[in-house]
């Protein structure tokens, strides 16, 4: 299987459910991982439709957003650097076991959606 280059993550309450619908209503087979909070699809080569189970409050949003992506192509390094350079503040929150181990550097783009890159060792030793 090739390496996922990009992916989209879709926050649902009921992962059941929304899984079901992927694969037999929009035909996209049988994930490649399926877990009790993260289902992923591979839809082609190197894309990923990811459904990711959150909590939701009273409201019905345990967040503002509810969609991001995946860039796994991307060096979180010099995406960092970048986005001082242009001014903004935004620095990597990085996630393990939410994102199904893998260790991922969480960035925002200026509206608050927020996307994913692997983060780099040099990135988890500075953390720790």
């Amino acid at each position: 299987m090739a390496k996922m280059v990009f992916g989209i993550v879709i926050k649902v309450k009921n992962l059941t459910s929304c899984k079901a619908f992927y694969r037999d209503i929009l035909n996209l087979g049988e994930p490649v991982l399926d877990s009790s909070f993260r289902v992923e699809f591979r839809c082609g080569d190197s894309f990923s439709l990811i459904l990711e189970k959150i909590s939701w409050d009273e409201t019905g949003f345990a967040f503002p957003e509810r969609i991001a992506w995946f860039y796994g192509s991307g060096n979180a390094l010099d995406i960092q650097k970048k986005i001082h350079s242009y001014g903004y503040s935004d620095k990597c929150s990085i996630s393990t076991a939410a994102k199904g181990g893998a260790s991922l550097c969480r960035f925002t783009d200026p509206e608050g959606n927020s996307f994913y890159v692997p983060a780099p060792k040099k990135m988890m030793k500075e953390r720790t």
